[in-house]
């Protein structure tokens, strides 16, 4: 099964921040309680990563910038965890489940569209 947000770690990427990691442990086990799934690979090596932007980045830069967080692709987060405020935001966490609520637009890959932006504001404008 593809999930929309993938993390890619090491144990040394855990051990480096114990704090972030412990966090974002908590939001991980509150988000699967509330049945929002993250794919989570835990790396030895940039073999473990296979293509695309996380990739690109430990293939340029080295395992040293685990954890990377993409969503849908995109990083979010490179060298820590996401945020509890990106992780509401992106998975449309329902409020109360991590330590902060959903104050972000819609998650890129729903079909909400953004607020109308029609007609010019310029009276000038003919």
């Amino acid at each position: 099964m593809e999930h929309d947000m993938i993390v890619y770690e090491s144990e040394e990427a855990m051990a480096r921040n114990p704090a972030d990691t412990e966090r974002f442990e908590k939001s991980y086990a509150a988000l699967k309680a509330a049945g929002i799934e993250i794919d989570r690979v835990m790396c030895s090596s940039a073999d473990d990563i296979g293509e695309g932007e996380a990739a690109e980045i430990v293939r340029d830069l080295g395992m040293g910038e685990l954890p990377i967080c993409l969503y849908q692709g995109v990083s979010i987060s490179v060298r820590e965890y996401p945020s509890d405020q990106d992780l509401a935001d992106f998975l449309d966490a329902p409020d109360g489940t991590l330590s902060v609520n959903k104050q972000g637009p819609p998650a890129m890959g729903n079909d909400i569209m953004p607020a109308c932006a029609c007609g010019s504001r310029n009276p000038n404008r003919k």
